[in-house]
């Protein structure tokens, strides 16, 4: 309910400050909309869960993780950004573990064009993401019994899950504009707002650690 809340607020804000460049444009220039699919890369500075995955030895989470994300671009006159939904997955492995990492991520960039040209513009501006993170640990060599199939019999699956929000600065470049192949290039710093506190639905989570210094470059390519 939280992230489906948190999406509405950012659609909101973004329609709001649509509506309001293409406004202000419309006197000199239309506001560009563009849809776009894209893939990012997401490095994390230091995950606190690593240091508990390796302390039990098992599959630790790459600082690399890719995104495959898709959005809406709107680019005017002065200003300009995109809000952006994308899908995290990996699938580390060790001896006769694996996890399986999943994660949803919503976006909104706000910026500046510092430069505009007729076929190339940089902008800068800020970002806000949230994110939410799904962690399943399993054990490979495992044996299920149909006729027992009493949870408190069978072991091997560890599953929880934290959410955490960033905010920071960020810059695009818009290359080939004008053109039918026109690309831009993200790239920023976000910092973790949150404590980023894990969680489970299947009971509680003792000795537990936070990620708020788990900050995060991020860049990233989209086709427009």
């Amino acid at each position: 309910m939280k992230k489906v809340l948190f999406t509405l607020v950012l659609l909101s804000s973004y329609v709001g400050f649509s509506q309001v460049q293409s406004s202000d444009s419309t006197k000199t220039k239309k506001v560009k909309v563009d849809g776009y699919i894209g893939f990012n890369g997401n490095i994390n500075d230091n995950m606190n869960l690593n240091k508990k995955l390796s302390n039990a030895d098992l599959p630790e989470l790459d600082s690399f993780v890719p995104e495959l994300t898709f959005g809406l671009n709107v680019f005017g006159k002065e200003y300009s950004g995109d809000i952006e939904f994308g899908f995290l997955f990996a699938k580390p492995e060790k001896d006769n573990n694996e996890m399986k990492y999943r994660g949803f991520n919503t976006r909104m960039r706000v910026h500046y064009n510092l430069v505009n040209k007729e076929k190339f513009a940089f902008t800068t501006g800020l970002s806000l993401a949230y994110m939410g993170s799904q962690y399943d640990i399993y054990s490979k060599n495992n044996t299920i019994d149909l006729n027992d199939l009493d949870p408190n019999s069978n072991s091997g699956h560890v599953s929880f899950n934290n959410q955490m929000l960033y905010f920071g600065p960020s810059v695009s470049m818009y290359l080939f504009k004008k053109s039918s192949f026109e690309v831009k290039v993200n790239a920023g710093y976000e910092f973790a707002l949150t404590r980023g506190r894990y969680d489970s639905e299947f009971g509680s989570v003792l000795n537990n650690i936070g990620e708020s210094g788990n900050n995060r470059f991020v860049f990233g390519i989209t086709l427009l």
